[in-house]
């Protein structure tokens, strides 16, 4: 058979023929075949070649009884024709070659006859004394050849080879085709099947041509195999689906978990085996004063622990002693003192402590307020017969802890403030570095010019090409330093101006174009780093008798959302638009971005505190919730999140006040 109708018979394809089931059965059963039948082959040449030399070894007995005596007595006779036609008989026997007569005459042989063919060595031969009445009278030597037996055997080896091979190549490929409709087919389509198996709850079970569904008496390893890979199929796809299933339940418990630890009021914090902290949440950044990135890897004792309890302290935690509602006083950025009521628990990996969880909780108003009771209680010992004096100092008390708790809250929203001034800071100082480098350059080779001016003088080399030269490199470095000079100078007044504004929140008339215009040009470093463009629609003459600083507060928060947020890994336009515009007695600021925008998810509770997309990589949460505090608080406004398809978009309404009278 064809190898391209093997090929279409067992549907190889033509780059994997050489791997195939089929062909590699094909070959180990030619090969077997082939050498069973060399072997077979070669016994029975053996065998017919034994007997061919039984049939040389007959002919020379016969010669011997037959020829032997009567050439015996013709030579004895000297009947030469005799001897000849006697010769001759011999020769006519199987595979005699050559045949020879010596006559004997005293010591010397005479040869009288010989038939056949003269070589100088026989296969096989035999010399016979011819003897008569007692007398030797001559010798006979026959010699047999092998070469017609060797030419025997090559053409029935050549026959019984070539009927070998065809029985042979006709039993494989029965075989093979056997083999292929029997087993290959169903393997191959269970190849296929395997190779594109999809591991989903709608994959159809693997069934083959004329085979059982089902496993029953009949069933053999085929069906068996194709049951065991279609239960298997079905097990992987139910595991798969609990596995994801758990999967997105371990990640709503998380996400959970995450938002009652960043939204808490409680100081939750993991320390490692040396005390320093690995992870807090928010509550502390906003009780201690410090960000997030100054209390990672700093000491659990430097900031929650004053010095007098450290050592205390520390040799608790290090004997892994219990530690639950112990309270421990602090002192925050600020300098204030508070009272923590902390629990600690151990989280073993194996039989080791790898964390410690510690769980805070700010106690210091009702501390203050316990301390003023106990104070209270013993005036009261003291102070029988002025009970009327008593009460009132105690109302006078209450008074100041209920300001001095106005107080701190006023002194926490300071320092997000301050943190916001901070990055105006980092803003102006890049931008000023540029100009103030210029000058400083101009500065040091003016210098420069006047020692080598001096020098000349000095010496009488002054010449009027010189000097023309020095005063031209004096104006060009004195233009150098007024424009640089003057730049500086307009950017440290507009910070001055804004720095002042966000720490005094003192209110007054101001224009809100220009105060606008400055917070653009505090955050221009920022600003040009993210490629991003800021339109401003406002009025000329449009001025507001309000808070400054907190209209900064306001426009920095909402553009530095926008380049964090809005055009981080942003391929498209990055725009931002403030439109400002006066609307009966309602001053309305309309911002816009063209950024991703604000997911669903999140646009709900956007004004919510602690709701961000960066969590753990520099987000507070906090910049949309300031800002509504202060228009909603402050202001007594509104503000609107509007939904759009592209970016993110804001109205705010706040009424207006042209003047302190108004």
């Amino acid at each position: 058979m064809p190898i391209k109708k093997i090929k279409s018979l067992i549907n190889l394809q033509p780059f994997k023929i050489k791997n195939s089931l089929s062909v590699r059965l094909l070959s180990y059963i030619l090969i077997c075949s082939s050498v069973l039948a060399v072997l077979i082959t070669s016994i029975q040449l053996l065998f017919d070649y034994q007997q061919d030399l039984g049939k040389i070894n007959t002919s020379i007995d016969q010669i011997e009884s037959s020829f032997v005596q009567p050439l015996a007595v013709s030579l004895w006779n000297f009947d030469k024709e005799q001897i000849d036609i006697q010769s001759k008989g011999i020769m006519n026997l199987p595979y005699m070659q050559f045949v020879k007569v010596h006559e004997v005459v005293g010591n010397t042989e005479v040869a009288m006859s010989q038939q056949g063919t003269i070589k100088e060595k026989y296969d096989i031969s035999k010399t016979f004394d011819l003897v008569h009445q007692g007398q030797v009278v001559g010798t006979l030597f026959v010699a047999a050849s092998l070469d017609q037996v060797y030419g025997q055997l090559i053409e029935k080896s050549v026959l019984i080879l070539i009927s070998q091979t065809i029985k042979t190549m006709v039993v494989s490929i029965c075989i093979l085709f056997i083999i292929y409709y029997m087993v290959i087919r169903h393997i191959n389509k269970i190849a296929l099947y395997t190779r594109n198996i999809k591991l989903s709850s709608h994959n159809q079970d693997l069934i083959l041509e004329g085979r059982h569904r089902h496993i029953s008496s009949s069933s053999d390893e085929l069906d068996e195999l194709v049951y065991l890979l279609n239960k298997m199929q079905k097990r992987i796809v139910a595991e798969l689906t609990d596995k994801e299933i758990a999967i997105n339940e371990l990640q709503q418990e998380r996400d959970f978990s995450a938002t009652v630890i960043n939204s808490s009021n409680t100081i939750i914090c993991c320390l490692d085996a040396d005390f320093k902290i690995v992870t807090i949440n928010p509550a502390a950044v906003i009780l201690t004063g410090y960000s997030q990135e100054e209390l990672n890897s700093k000491h659990w004792l430097d900031i929650f622990v004053l010095g007098e309890r450290k050592a205390e302290l520390f040799e608790k935690l290090s004997n892994n002693e219990p530690m639950h509602n112990i309270e421990i006083k602090m002192h925050d950025q600020m300098g204030e003192v508070n009272t923590l009521l902390w629990t600690f628990s151990a989280f073993y990996e194996g039989m080791d402590i790898k964390y410690l969880i510690g769980f805070g909780h700010d106690i210091t108003p009702q501390k203050q307020i316990e301390q003023e009771i106990l104070s209270l209680n013993d005036q009261l010992e003291e102070k029988v017969n002025a009970r009327t004096a008593a009460l009132t100092a105690s109302n006078e008390q209450m008074s100041q802890t209920v300001e001095q708790l106005k107080r701190t809250q006023q002194t926490l929203v300071e320092s997000k403030k301050m943190a916001s001034l901070g990055s105006l800071v980092a803003g102006v100082a890049h931008e000023i570095n540029t100009p103030i480098g210029i000058s400083v350059t101009a500065a040091s080779f003016l210098q420069e010019e006047i020692n080598t001016l001096k020098e000349k003088l000095s010496e009488n080399k002054l010449s009027r090409s010189y000097l023309e030269e020095v005063i031209e490199r004096f104006n060009e470095s004195g233009r150098l330093l007024n424009n640089n000079l003057t730049r500086a100078a307009d950017l440290i007044s507009s910070f001055k101006q804004v720095a002042v504004d966000q720490s005094s929140e003192s209110c007054y008339s101001f224009n809100l174009k220009e105060n606008v215009e400055q917070v653009v040009t505090s955050l221009k470093h920022k600003i040009k780093q993210s490629r991003t463009t800021v339109f401003i629609t406002c009025p000329v003459d449009l001025s507001i008798y309000s808070f400054p600083g907190s209209f900064v507060q306001i426009y920095s928060n909402l553009i530095i959302n926008s380049i964090i947020h809005g055009f981080n890994d942003w391929e498209g336009e990055r725009n931002i638009f403030i439109n400002i515009e006066l609307q009966h007695e309602t001053l309305v600021i309309d911002y816009r971005d063209t950024g991703k925008g604000i997911p669903d998810d999140m646009a709900d509770k956007i004004f919510d505190p602690f709701v961000t997309s960066k969590r753990g990589t520099g987000g507070s949460g906090l910049g949309t919730h300031i800002v509504y505090n202060i228009i909603s608080q402050l202001f007594k406004g509104d503000i609107q999140f509007v939904k759009s398809k592209q970016g993110t978009h804001f109205i705010m309404r706040i009424p207006y006040r042209a003047s302190m009278n108004s």
